[in-house]
């Protein structure tokens, strides 16, 4: 009879309890590091640094997105199920956003019109020691048709979880205007778990490694 009435007992405060747990499963704080990372749920933007998410009965999950700039964003679901009550978002340093500049260069040709006194040959020998500067070889160098470029190189990002390939071309421009060279810094990015040449695509920075490029050739063949 006793083992009867502790078992009733037992019955009567779990189910005493379980409108508690529920209520307290369907409130959920979000806090985020650092504090003024911006919280967005469903795409709309919430509030920096905490935001407490309300479950109703028709809602089983909510999809979070936490950023900021200068961190790698975050993006992850909480589920109503979970029995978290405090959920703690971490944003991890973005290594390629501080490993580069933005640059409006990128990807695009530049024009050097090449100073009185340096000829054709002393500027493609010019080029050629500035890109060797910063590359270990020339994919193509053709003096002829007036072309060179680099070789891809690569480098991970694994806090950002991303690579970065960059590549030089160097093109003369025949016209009327004296000699000129287009030169065009390639730079690329894309996911760090995608093969071969798949998923790079146009990146609006360079590597800090190959900022001073631009500037150096100007110097070394440029009229101004």
């Amino acid at each position: 009879m006793k083992n009867f009435l502790f078992a009733l007992l037992a019955v009567v405060g779990i189910a005493a309890m379980m409108p508690q747990e529920v209520q307290a499963a369907k409130v959920k704080k979000i806090v985020t590091q650092p504090e003024t990372a911006k919280i967005y749920v469903d795409g709309n933007y919430v509030g920096d640094g905490f935001y407490t998410v309300k479950f109703g009965s028709r809602d089983d999950f909510f999809n979070i997105k936490v950023e900021l700039p200068g961190y790698v964003t975050k993006q992850l679901k909480i589920y109503k199920h979970d029995t978290r009550n405090v959920i703690s978002v971490d944003l991890r340093e973005d290594d390629s956003l501080e490993g580069s500049v933005a640059s409006n260069l990128a990807n695009k040709y530049f024009t050097i019109n090449v100073r009185e006194g340096v000829d054709e040959d002393l500027a493609w020998k010019l080029l050629t020691q500035v890109l060797l500067n910063y590359f270990d070889e020339l994919k193509t160098s053709d003096k002829a048709s007036g072309y060179m470029n680099t070789t891809w190189v690569g480098y991970d990002f694994p806090m950002a979880e991303v690579k970065v390939r960059t590549m030089v071309q160097v093109k003369q421009i025949t016209g009327g205007d004296g000699l000129q060279y287009q030169i065009r810094i390639s730079s690329e990015i894309a996911p760090r778990d995608s093969f071969g040449q798949q998923g790079y695509k146009p990146w609006g920075r360079v590597l800090k490694q190959f900022e001073p490029l631009i500037s150096e050739m100007q110097a070394r063949i440029g009229d101004n």
